[in-house]
């Protein structure tokens, strides 16, 4: 990966933890998604169109972003149900852990196959996310994974593969540039706060409440990360032809992640969890390597 894209992900990284980190916090608001994704529509993509930073987006983009809504809808849902019912640092790591492996064969099926130095910095990456829930190796069976909190990262991260190759595809449909990664993104969000509503209110059973103007507020910071953080992400879709690199390499925030979640939530296991971290760290340098 070269340095540009490899410098986007990197930064993405922070931010995408950070938003992770707010949803955990607040998981007693289970809107705040909603509300993020409803505030990026409505409010950023009149002021992007009206700039005029980019071209006309193509219709089978347009097509694009609306399935990659649905997708992304069903990530935030398995998402906020997950947070519901476990840790943060279970939950997070192990969502992430499932669909990189399946998008390198999704890279295959493209002819864009990962070198072998890619699939063993993947196959790091997935080793640490699935040590992470564990408070000690002598937990590895079966319960720690299915259950009740296993189902909804399983959701989440089926939706993690969905919008992943539907936006990549999309990336190299569009004319390239951060500005037409911003523009899609705003329509993503218009068509994945519908569909996050009814998954709340008729999939995971949640309550979901417009809320008062301190509500919104949150809302409003949790959809400026997440844009700025899938951003950056998109942008280097647009630069790296296999969308399992990037992927991958997004991982790196689980380190962030786990290192925080366990100084802030206090939660336990934190040697066994720093070691998965650095898995996850060694398998991002190899999947970033310059080829």
């Amino acid at each position: 990966m070269s340095p540009l894209p490899a410098a986007l992900v990197l930064a993405s990284t922070f931010l995408h933890a950070g938003w992770n980190l707010l949803a955990h916090a607040r998981r007693g608001d289970p809107a705040l998604l909603w509300r993020a994704y409803v505030v990026t529509g409505l409010v950023g993509l009149p002021a992007v169109l009206g700039a005029g930073l980019q071209r006309e987006i193509p219709g089978t983009v347009l097509g694009l972003a609306a399935l990659s809504g649905l997708a992304l809808a069903t990530y935030s849902t398995g998402l906020i149900a997950g947070y519901r019912s476990g840790e943060f640092t279970v939950v997070y790591p192990v969502a992430r852990a499932l669909p990189v492996l399946l998008l390198g064969l999704f890279d295959v099926a493209r002819g864009r196959a990962p070198s072998p130095l890619g699939w063993l910095g993947m196959g790091l990456v997935t080793l640490g996310c699935l040590m992470a829930p564990l408070r000690s190796l002598r937990e590895i069976r079966r319960e720690r994974y299915l259950n009740r909190t296993g189902l909804w990262v399983s959701v989440t991260a089926l939706g993690t593969l969905g919008y992943s190759g539907l936006d990549k595809i999309a990336q190299e449909t569009m004319f390239p540039g951060p500005g037409s990664a911003l523009r899609y993104i705003l329509l993503q969000a218009l068509f994945t706060a519908p569909w996050l509503y009814l998954g709340l209110r008729l999939v995971a059973r949640v309550p979901v409440s417009p809320g008062d103007a301190g509500r919104w507020r949150w809302g409003a910071v949790a959809g400026l990360f997440i844009a700025g953080a899938y951003g950056l992400v998109l942008w280097a879709y647009q630069l790296v032809p296999q969308v399992s690199y990037v992927v991958a390499f997004r991982q790196l925030s689980i380190v962030w992640g786990v290192l925080l979640g366990s100084w802030l939530f206090r939660e336990p296991a934190r040697n066994l969890r720093l070691a998965a971290a650095g898995a996850i760290a060694c398998g991002v340098v190899l999947t970033g390597w310059p080829r």
